[in-house]
Protein backbone atom coordinates (compact mmCIF):
# COMPACT_ATOMS: atom_id res chain seq x y z
CA UNK A 1 0.00 0.00 0.00
CA UNK A 2 1.56 3.30 -0.86
CA UNK A 3 0.29 6.73 0.38
CA UNK A 4 0.70 9.51 -2.10
CA UNK A 5 1.30 12.58 0.34
CA UNK A 6 1.04 15.10 -2.04
CA UNK A 7 4.06 17.91 -1.72
CA UNK A 8 5.36 20.11 -4.66
CA UNK A 9 8.34 19.79 -7.34
CA UNK A 10 10.06 23.13 -7.33
CA UNK A 11 10.90 24.74 -10.17
CA UNK A 12 14.21 25.84 -9.68
CA UNK A 13 16.68 25.32 -12.72
CA UNK A 14 19.33 27.29 -11.05
CA UNK A 15 19.26 24.82 -7.90
CA UNK A 16 18.83 21.46 -9.09
CA UNK A 17 22.48 20.69 -10.18
CA UNK A 18 23.19 21.15 -6.07
CA UNK A 19 21.33 19.50 -3.66
CA UNK A 20 17.36 19.76 -3.47
CA UNK A 21 16.48 18.17 0.33
CA UNK A 22 12.96 18.33 0.37
CA UNK A 23 9.88 16.34 3.17
CA UNK A 24 6.13 16.14 2.75
CA UNK A 25 4.41 15.98 5.86
CA UNK A 26 0.67 14.80 5.74
CA UNK A 27 -2.19 16.20 7.83
CA UNK A 28 -5.95 14.29 7.98
CA UNK A 29 -9.05 16.50 9.14
CA UNK A 30 -12.82 15.51 9.07
CA UNK A 31 -13.87 17.18 5.82
CA UNK A 32 -17.08 18.47 8.18
CA UNK A 33 -14.14 20.13 9.87
CA UNK A 34 -12.50 21.39 6.69
CA UNK A 35 -12.52 25.04 5.35
CA UNK A 36 -13.45 24.85 1.73
CA UNK A 37 -13.78 28.13 1.05
CA UNK A 38 -16.88 28.22 -0.91
CA UNK A 39 -18.60 30.00 1.48
CA UNK A 40 -17.19 33.14 0.54
CA UNK A 41 -19.93 36.18 -0.21
CA UNK A 42 -19.82 39.31 -0.50
CA UNK A 43 -18.64 41.74 1.97
CA UNK A 44 -16.56 39.12 3.55
CA UNK A 45 -13.50 41.10 4.75
CA UNK A 46 -9.81 39.86 3.88
CA UNK A 47 -7.49 39.66 7.29
CA UNK A 48 -3.45 39.39 5.92
CA UNK A 49 -1.13 38.32 8.46
CA UNK A 50 2.43 39.72 8.00
CA UNK A 51 5.67 37.48 6.60
CA UNK A 52 8.11 39.40 8.60
CA UNK A 53 9.16 40.45 12.12
CA UNK A 54 9.51 37.97 14.68
CA UNK A 55 6.59 35.79 16.57
CA UNK A 56 6.75 35.05 20.33
CA UNK A 57 7.14 31.24 19.23
CA UNK A 58 10.12 31.98 16.82
CA UNK A 59 14.28 32.12 17.77
CA UNK A 60 14.86 34.84 15.33
CA UNK A 61 13.41 38.07 13.29
CA UNK A 62 12.26 36.97 9.70
CA UNK A 63 12.67 39.33 6.81
CA UNK A 64 9.04 38.35 5.14
CA UNK A 65 10.18 36.88 2.12
CA UNK A 66 9.46 33.34 2.27
CA UNK A 67 9.98 30.67 -0.14
CA UNK A 68 8.90 32.68 -3.47
CA UNK A 69 10.77 35.17 -5.92
CA UNK A 70 14.03 33.80 -4.23
CA UNK A 71 15.30 33.43 -7.63
CA UNK A 72 15.52 37.46 -8.26
CA UNK A 73 16.60 37.96 -4.91
CA UNK A 74 19.73 36.17 -5.09
CA UNK A 75 20.72 37.25 -9.08
CA UNK A 76 19.54 41.06 -8.17
CA UNK A 77 21.25 41.32 -4.91
CA UNK A 78 24.72 38.92 -4.98
CA UNK A 79 27.80 40.14 -6.55
CA UNK A 80 28.59 38.75 -9.60
CA UNK A 81 31.53 36.75 -8.15
CA UNK A 82 29.04 34.09 -6.07
CA UNK A 83 27.64 33.24 -9.81
CA UNK A 84 31.51 32.67 -11.13
CA UNK A 85 32.84 30.85 -8.48
CA UNK A 86 30.13 28.63 -7.92
CA UNK A 87 27.98 28.37 -11.42
CA UNK A 88 26.51 25.31 -10.37
CA UNK A 89 23.82 27.80 -8.11
CA UNK A 90 23.59 30.22 -10.51
CA UNK A 91 22.15 28.24 -13.56
CA UNK A 92 24.33 29.61 -16.05
CA UNK A 93 22.90 33.47 -15.19
CA UNK A 94 25.07 35.57 -13.57
CA UNK A 95 24.70 37.39 -10.54
CA UNK A 96 24.60 41.13 -10.70
CA UNK A 97 24.20 42.87 -7.80
CA UNK A 98 26.29 44.58 -5.26
CA UNK A 99 26.07 42.94 -1.89
CA UNK A 100 28.23 40.43 -0.13
CA UNK A 101 26.06 37.80 1.57
CA UNK A 102 27.56 38.44 4.94
CA UNK A 103 26.67 42.36 4.10
CA UNK A 104 24.99 43.75 7.31
CA UNK A 105 22.11 46.16 5.45
CA UNK A 106 20.39 49.02 7.85
CA UNK A 107 17.08 48.79 6.53
CA UNK A 108 17.25 45.24 6.78
CA UNK A 109 18.57 44.67 9.72
CA UNK A 110 19.97 41.81 8.77
CA UNK A 111 22.81 40.65 6.75
CA UNK A 112 21.56 39.99 2.83
CA UNK A 113 21.73 36.51 3.12
CA UNK A 114 19.83 36.19 6.58
CA UNK A 115 17.30 37.88 4.44
CA UNK A 116 17.13 35.90 0.99
CA UNK A 117 17.64 32.77 3.66
CA UNK A 118 14.94 33.63 6.23
CA UNK A 119 12.40 30.80 6.02
CA UNK A 120 9.05 30.49 5.32
CA UNK A 121 6.82 31.13 8.49
CA UNK A 122 4.89 28.49 10.13
CA UNK A 123 1.15 30.01 10.59
CA UNK A 124 -0.12 26.53 12.27
CA UNK A 125 -0.19 27.68 15.80
CA UNK A 126 -1.77 30.89 15.10
CA UNK A 127 -4.49 29.53 12.50
CA UNK A 128 -5.05 26.55 14.90
CA UNK A 129 -6.34 29.11 17.27
CA UNK A 130 -8.64 31.27 15.00
CA UNK A 131 -10.41 28.19 13.78
CA UNK A 132 -10.57 27.35 17.39
CA UNK A 133 -12.66 30.45 18.16
CA UNK A 134 -13.97 31.61 14.94
CA UNK A 135 -14.67 28.09 12.84
CA UNK A 136 -17.66 29.29 11.94
CA UNK A 137 -16.88 32.66 10.47
CA UNK A 138 -13.41 31.31 8.86
CA UNK A 139 -14.66 30.88 4.90
CA UNK A 140 -11.07 31.13 3.34
CA UNK A 141 -7.72 29.96 4.49
CA UNK A 142 -4.72 31.43 2.00
CA UNK A 143 -0.92 30.95 1.98
CA UNK A 144 0.72 33.19 -0.21
CA UNK A 145 3.87 31.00 -1.49
CA UNK A 146 3.31 30.75 -5.61
CA UNK A 147 1.07 34.25 -6.14
CA UNK A 148 1.92 36.53 -4.31
CA UNK A 149 -0.94 38.52 -3.30
CA UNK A 150 -2.74 37.06 -5.98
CA UNK A 151 -2.59 33.62 -4.93
CA UNK A 152 -6.26 34.18 -3.66
CA UNK A 153 -7.39 33.89 -7.36
CA UNK A 154 -7.07 30.23 -7.12
CA UNK A 155 -9.72 30.23 -4.35
CA UNK A 156 -13.46 31.03 -4.15
CA UNK A 157 -16.11 30.96 -7.68
CA UNK A 158 -16.77 34.62 -9.07
CA UNK A 159 -14.58 36.35 -6.22
CA UNK A 160 -13.43 40.48 -6.58
CA UNK A 161 -10.60 40.57 -4.27
CA UNK A 162 -10.24 44.27 -3.12
CA UNK A 163 -6.77 44.81 -1.26
CA UNK A 164 -6.49 48.43 -0.77
CA UNK A 165 -5.57 48.98 2.73
CA UNK A 166 -2.43 46.92 2.53
CA UNK A 167 0.67 47.62 4.71
CA UNK A 168 4.23 48.78 3.46
CA UNK A 169 6.05 45.92 1.80
CA UNK A 170 9.42 44.86 4.51
CA UNK A 171 12.36 46.32 3.43
CA UNK A 172 13.87 43.16 1.28
CA UNK A 173 10.78 43.55 -1.11
CA UNK A 174 11.17 47.18 -1.65
CA UNK A 175 15.63 46.68 -2.10
CA UNK A 176 14.46 43.58 -4.47
CA UNK A 177 12.79 46.09 -6.64
CA UNK A 178 15.18 48.72 -6.22
CA UNK A 179 18.10 46.49 -7.30
CA UNK A 180 16.28 44.58 -10.32
CA UNK A 181 13.81 47.22 -11.42
CA UNK A 182 11.02 44.58 -11.70
CA UNK A 183 7.79 46.23 -12.43
CA UNK A 184 5.55 46.55 -9.09
CA UNK A 185 2.95 44.85 -10.87
CA UNK A 186 5.26 41.56 -10.90
CA UNK A 187 6.44 42.00 -7.70
CA UNK A 188 2.60 42.18 -6.17
CA UNK A 189 2.30 38.71 -8.19
CA UNK A 190 5.26 36.94 -6.80
CA UNK A 191 6.20 38.17 -3.50
CA UNK A 192 3.80 38.21 -0.79
CA UNK A 193 4.56 41.66 -0.04
CA UNK A 194 4.77 41.66 3.25
CA UNK A 195 0.80 39.59 3.23
CA UNK A 196 2.16 36.10 4.24
CA UNK A 197 -1.32 34.74 4.86
CA UNK A 198 -4.77 35.77 4.56
CA UNK A 199 -7.79 34.79 6.27
CA UNK A 200 -11.09 35.94 4.73
CA UNK A 201 -13.99 35.59 7.29
CA UNK A 202 -17.39 37.24 7.66
CA UNK A 203 -16.96 40.92 9.08
CA UNK A 204 -18.35 40.27 13.10
CA UNK A 205 -15.29 37.87 13.49
CA UNK A 206 -12.59 40.59 11.93
CA UNK A 207 -11.80 42.00 15.48
CA UNK A 208 -11.40 38.89 17.29
CA UNK A 209 -8.91 37.14 14.48
CA UNK A 210 -6.79 40.16 14.58
CA UNK A 211 -6.64 40.10 18.80
CA UNK A 212 -5.35 36.59 18.29
CA UNK A 213 -2.48 36.91 15.96
CA UNK A 214 -1.49 39.86 18.14
CA UNK A 215 -1.57 37.63 21.43
CA UNK A 216 1.27 35.72 18.95
CA UNK A 217 3.02 38.73 18.51
CA UNK A 218 1.85 38.61 14.86
CA UNK A 219 0.95 41.73 13.15
CA UNK A 220 -2.58 41.37 11.73
CA UNK A 221 -4.68 43.61 9.77
CA UNK A 222 -7.81 44.17 7.80
CA UNK A 223 -6.53 44.36 3.98
CA UNK A 224 -9.87 44.68 1.69
CA UNK A 225 -12.87 43.33 0.99
CA UNK A 226 -14.42 40.64 -1.42
CA UNK A 227 -16.85 41.60 -3.83
CA UNK A 228 -19.64 39.36 -6.31
CA UNK A 229 -17.88 38.73 -9.87
CA UNK A 230 -19.45 38.38 -13.29
CA UNK A 231 -16.06 37.50 -14.90
CA UNK A 232 -14.70 35.00 -12.39
CA UNK A 233 -12.10 35.35 -9.85
CA UNK A 234 -9.97 38.55 -9.69
CA UNK A 235 -7.79 40.61 -7.24
CA UNK A 236 -7.33 44.31 -7.58
CA UNK A 237 -4.50 46.21 -5.59
CA UNK A 238 -4.29 49.50 -4.42
CA UNK A 239 -0.46 50.56 -3.32
CA UNK A 240 1.56 53.54 -3.22
CA UNK A 241 3.67 51.71 -5.37
CA UNK A 242 0.40 51.75 -8.13
CA UNK A 243 -3.19 50.22 -8.58
CA UNK A 244 -2.87 46.62 -10.52
CA UNK A 245 -5.85 44.05 -11.21
CA UNK A 246 -5.33 40.81 -12.00
CA UNK A 247 -7.26 37.48 -13.15
CA UNK A 248 -10.04 38.15 -15.22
Amino acid sequence: NIAFAGGETADLPDQVETLDVSATVLGLVKLEKAVDCEGIVDGDVIIGLRSGGRLKYESMVNSGIMCNGVTLARHSLLKEEYSLKYPEASGGRRYYGRFRIDEYVDDLGMTVGEAILSPSRIYTPVILKIIEEEWGSVKALIHNTGGGLTKCLNVGSNIHYLKDNLPDPDPIFQLIQQESHEDWYYMYRNFNMGVGFEVVSSADAVDNIIDICEGFGLEAQAIGRCFKSNSGNMVTIHSRFGRFRYGC
